[in-house]
């Protein structure tokens, strides 16, 4: 006999990849893109970094969602702007806009 298992609800704090993602202005990607990068001439620290980058952004599109209030996901995207690649303050914005109705996941 099957069993139903019924689909994980998602918090109040999450968004869609999508949603995601357009928090982000295309000039933040593009930095981000550019930045993670491996460049095999770069020093080990810079190639670590493009690395952790990369890991990141595959964590992020390999998620059902994004949750907001995750440790994961707030101190990747405090990390974004640590390393320059957000302007000052931006992380906060990303992080702790409400996540509006067209933004939240539908689960089916």
């Amino acid at each position: 006999m099957a069993r139903f298992v019924s689909p994980v609800s998602a918090p109040a704090s999450a968004i869609t990849r999508f949603a995601f993602r357009s928090r982000f202005t295309s000039a933040e990607k593009t930095a981000i893109e550019l930045a993670s990068l491996d460049v095999a001439a770069a020093p080990f620290a810079t190639r670590a970094q493009s690395a952790a980058l990369r890991v990141y952004m595959e964590d992020v599109s390999s998620t059902q969602w994004i949750d907001l209030l995750r440790t994961e996901t707030r101190g990747g995207v405090q990390q974004l702007e640590a390393l320059g690649l957000l302007a000052a303050g931006r992380a906060a914005v990303i992080l702790d806009s409400a996540p509006q109705d067209a933004e939240r996941p539908v689960l089916r």
